[in-house]
């Protein structure tokens, strides 16, 4: 590319309004022909899918942050829409959220809300028992932590269903009018997720009462998400039996950061339980020197984490020449 074109493209880029796409056009080469362009939604996905990459493709490879699921389909567009950058080896993460998406081409959506979706998996608590813990699958306290681990979600999930519903519902608005904005989720329910609060007690119970308010519609619309459109009762319900349906698998397809807060606190306070002088659970003590925060626990964790296997078919496809 000339040095006329290279400006031409940049202004271009710059017009665009999308920083990762300009930051793209300024690293492209026609000269690396191996190059992997690889464009996620935020910082945390390039923790996890970097490892995987790095993984199947020991060449260097570069990423791009592009701030949101919205940025990285706008990124593949810009870059698909332009014919000079028909053989660059472009790959695009976004996550699933409340959408039907689906792999496509040379993009990859998860088959889970998002990616904290695959930490706070059974089979990655496994793997911190087993790694962590030092506990076999057949020992007592093994299956026990997993019966509990099980039963304490069913409960949460109980108790935020209503409002993963309702913020499913607000999704759809969002969608079917063609707006971006979205709602400011993480900052308005802090207070129901707070980082140095543990939702657990010291006896591994969720604290009672916590989430009442998140099954109120009308907390939700009036004082919390006052902005937000007013969802009817007949589409809430029907959203409602959706996600409450036998066959819907709530650990996967419920919001992620709740699912990650629950699992970080858990094994937060199962630490405490295991290396007590007296657990109160267990039989007996353990030793884990892993300290479990939910700020690091996308890249301290992550060979824990799941990796599925369309993941590793997406990767497989793309990544051959590795």
């Amino acid at each position: 590319m000339s040095s006329c074109d290279l400006l031409n493209e940049m202004k271009i880029s710059a017009e665009s309004g999308h920083v990762a796409y300009t930051n793209f056009v300024r690293v492209y080469s026609k000269t690396k022909p191996n190059m992997v362009y690889c464009f996620f939604e935020g910082d945390e996905d390039k923790k996890y899918y970097g490892t995987r990459i790095t993984i199947k493709y020991e060449n260097e490879f570069q990423d791009f942050t592009c701030g949101g699921r919205d940025l990285v389909l706008k990124a593949k567009e810009l870059i698909n829409n332009r014919n000079e950058y028909n053989k660059a080896k472009a790959l695009f993460f976004i996550d699933k959220d409340y959408t039907d998406d689906k792999i496509e081409n040379e993009l990859y959506v998860t088959p889970c809300y998002s990616i904290e979706n695959f930490y706070s998996a059974e089979d990655t608590l496994k793997r911190i028992l087993n790694s962590e813990f030092n506990m076999k699958e057949k020992d007592e306290n093994f299956i026990k932590i997993l019966d509990l681990y099980t039963t304490l979600l069913t409960n949460y999930h109980d108790k935020l269903l209503f409002l993963n519903a309702w913020l499913s519902c607000q999704y759809d608005i969002r969608i079917k009018i063609h707006t971006s904005t979205r709602l400011d989720i993480n900052e308005v329910l802090k207070n129901y997720f707070k980082n140095n609060e543990n939702m657990f007690d010291v006896d591994l119970n969720l604290r009672a009462n916590i989430f009442n308010d998140l099954k109120s519609k009308d907390i939700l619309e009036n004082t919390l998400f006052k902005d937000a459109p007013k969802i009817t009762d007949d589409l809430l319900e029907e959203k409602l039996v959706l996600f409450n349906s036998s066959d819907f698998n709530k650990a996967c397809m419920f919001r992620g950061k709740f699912e990650l807060k629950f699992f970080i606190d858990f094994l937060k306070r199962l630490k405490e339980e295991a290396t007590s002088k007296n657990p109160k659970i267990l039989t007996k003590k353990y030793k884990c020197t892993l300290s479990f925060k939910l700020e690091d626990s996308i890249s301290v964790l992550t060979q824990y984490s799941n990796t599925p296997n369309c993941l590793i078919e997406f990767l497989d496809e793309h990544l051959r020449v590795a």
